[in-house]
């Protein structure tokens, strides 16, 4: 038998009926830094904030840095939280070591608390040598290693599987595990805004568009993730969430007008890049933020995960060390366990096929982002008399258009928005209209939201399918109109060159040479390309 299942084999009889926690904070645990006021701090405030008891917080002295030894982690942080589980009775063992009681299920890290165990070459475990090569490693995660706590027992090097993997709830199986968060980031505020955050999006719920990253790779060894990413996008527009798909090998560029992101999926880049490193670019409130990189997690100051919280996500999920590809957090499950209510640490895990491995969890745990079904949003913010409600009925609309009642749809946007005068709506009621190839509706659809808008981004997105309705009517001069109104606002804008390039494509059919001595100006020599790879 092998030794990273040979743990779970006396719980497969016991799964039962056991749904989800009817109250986590009966069934978690709060670990801070006692050397760090700041995550004292933070662990009381979560605690009052959910309204968790405070014998529910536990303080380690622990090292206050991102890494530890393999005995550093033992000696500092799992062996004392062991022992106050057992203290406190919430943890027991029979004489063999198994499990036979575990009423913590959950384990929420402070920042302060260290993030990844470095490797032990010294360490050596019987049986390791049958591992694969790419396995026979014992570096980890923190939260990972913690998350089979229960089973003190369990190899050390290589991933174990997860028992709670694609479960729907925490069955008694899976008790021989914790699920594992941590409230943390570049410092300490930004730590503590993810709590903000997530109290604030649960009383409307998530508010704002989803966006995915996938390659268009037909590599037989990539493509189950890029299938992964598509179908997490099919799972969020069937939920009526406004939602992009991008299949292109690199990242969305600089130049691609993102905007209003709260959900964000994607692969590959080991720091923030293109659309997400804009200077000026910030998630919604609360934005849950996955990104498939090796080293995504590595330091909660750089990488990407971090970077992302610091602009205003609400969670993220990254990776410390090398996971390989089946081991990393599957994007379809995760969105699915979100959009049906779960929390964000039950999301992840569900969604998380290997423990003792090299993923970490950041965000509040118990974080709902969509509490609400569609119609129940709506309401709320109607209820609520709140100023983004826009997006409620953005995401009816959505609902309507995808049932195939697009006219419904239409019908819907414009008695609503003869009140709301939203541009969200009105660039919505563009991209119906455009789907119809109804143009000359398009086009005064799209002409309201580019003058609503405030993003510079939004602006650029509805001008130029603005431009491209006019073109499709044959008004040159119009779209040619709207891409020079562009080109001289936004002169800093990234896509700026293409811009120019399109205006010189038209003004030169158009005769227009006053402006075609200009945008030839702008656009100057082009710049040099490096050197081909030998």
């Amino acid at each position: 038998m092998h030794p990273l299942l040979r743990f779970l084999l006396p719980l497969l009889a016991a799964v039962g009926a056991a749904g989800a926690a009817d109250n986590w904070a009966e069934r978690m645990l709060i670990v801070a830094n006692k050397k760090i006021a700041a995550s004292v701090n933070l662990a009381h405030y979560y605690a009052d904030q959910r309204a968790i008891a405070t014998n529910r917080i536990l303080l380690l002295d622990c090292p206050a840095s991102f890494q530890v030894t393999r005995r550093e982690f033992n000696d500092t942080v799992r062996d004392p939280i062991d022992r106050h589980l057992q203290q406190q009775g919430w943890l027991k063992r029979d004489a063999l070591g198994q499990t036979v009681r575990n009423d913590c299920w959950l384990l929420a890290l402070c920042f302060g608390v260290p993030l990844r165990i470095v490797p032990d070459p010294d360490l050596r475990e019987p049986g390791a040598e049958r591992l694969p090569s790419q396995f026979r490693r014992n570096e980890a995660a923190v939260d990972s290693e913690l998350a089979r706590l229960p089973s003190l027992n369990a190899p050390l090097e290589g991933p174990l599987s997860n028992p709670f993997f694609k479960m729907e709830f925490f069955p008694a199986c899976s008790r021989q595990m914790m699920m594992v968060a941590r409230l943390d980031g570049p410092n300490a505020d930004i730590a503590r805004a993810l709590v903000d955050r997530a109290l604030l999006v649960e009383r409307t719920g998530l508010l704002g568009r989803a966006y995915f990253d996938a390659r268009g790779t037909r590599d037989p060894r990539l493509k189950p993730a890029d299938d992964s990413i598509r179908a997490a996008a099919a799972a969020m527009r069937k939920a009526g969430i406004e939602t992009t798909l991008d299949e292109r090998e690199e990242v969305f560029t600089a130049a691609y007008p993102m905007t209003d992101v709260a959900f964000y999926e994607g692969w590959y880049s080991e720091t923030m890049a293109g659309a997400l490193a804009r200077p000026s670019f910030r998630f919604r409130p609360g934005a849950i933020a996955y990104h498939i990189h090796s080293f995504s997690a590595w330091n909660l100051n750089t990488n990407w995960v971090g970077p992302c919280l610091a602009r205003g996500a609400g969670a993220g999920v990254g990776y410390v060390y090398e996971p390989y590809l089946n081991f990393v957090m599957d994007p379809k499950l995760f969105a699915e366990r979100l959009l049906s209510g779960h929390n964000f640490v039950e999301s992840a895990y569900a969604a998380t096929p290997a423990l003792s491995w090299q993923q970490t969890v950041v965000g509040d745990p118990l974080y709902r982002p969509f509490p609400f079904t569609a119609p129940e949003q709506t309401a709320k913010l109607e209820s609520l008399n709140h100023p983004e409600r826009a997006w409620g009925c953005l995401r009816q609309a959505n609902l309507l258009a995808a049932a195939g009642k697009e006219p419904e749809a239409i019908a819907y946007l414009t008695k609503q928005n003869a009140t709301l005068h939203s541009p969200i709506l009105d660039e919505k009621l563009g991209d119906l209209f455009r789907a119809f190839r109804l143009s000359k509706e398009a086009v005064p659809a799209y002409q309201r939201a580019a003058a609503a808008y405030e993003d510079p981004y939004a602006v650029v997105r509805v001008a130029l399918s603005m431009a491209d309705e006019l073109l499709k009517l044959r008004r040159q001069r119009d779209a040619l109109d709207v891409l020079d109104q562009l080109i001289r606002k936004f002169a800093a804008y990234e896509g700026r060159r293409a811009l120019l390039r399109d205006a010189v494509g038209i003004a030169a059919k158009l005769g227009d040479d006053t402006k075609l001595e200009f945008y030839h100006q702008q656009l100057g020599p082009e710049p040099e390309k490096p050197p081909a790879k030998k």
